[in-house]
């Protein structure tokens, strides 16, 4: 009565591997399906940094240019912004060109 054969233990194991891999397959489709629904909010997301990135660096770049002092925890935070506008959002525009210009008389 409590004896258990090879058998039993092999079809239990499969039954485990089956119910693992059932369940692997629906995450990752549910993963795909979550991903595909998230991504027009994720590319808004990603315009209003760039927007704010642009807005932020364009009000600094008019103020050192209109010999406006910063102090120096601005001129970090610019160069933060700066590089996450560059590096991160891939922006390379009028800004790049101006910032060249300008941050060259800064530092």
């Amino acid at each position: 009565m409590g004896d258990i054969t090879l058998n039993q233990i092999s079809a239990f194991l499969l039954l485990i591997i089956t119910i693992s891999s059932s369940i692997g397959t629906i995450l990752f489709t549910l993963k795909k399906i979550i991903q595909k629904q998230l991504e027009p909010l994720n590319q808004s997301i990603k315009q209003l940094d760039i927007n704010q990135c642009r807005n932020y660096l364009v009000d600094f770049l008019i103020d050192v240019q209109n010999g406006i002092e910063k102090e120096d925890y601005q001129i970090k935070r610019a160069y933060e912004v700066y590089d996450h506008y560059t590096n991160d959002l891939n922006g390379n525009s009028y800004i790049h060109d101006k910032w060249m210009k300008l941050m060259k008389e800064v530092r």
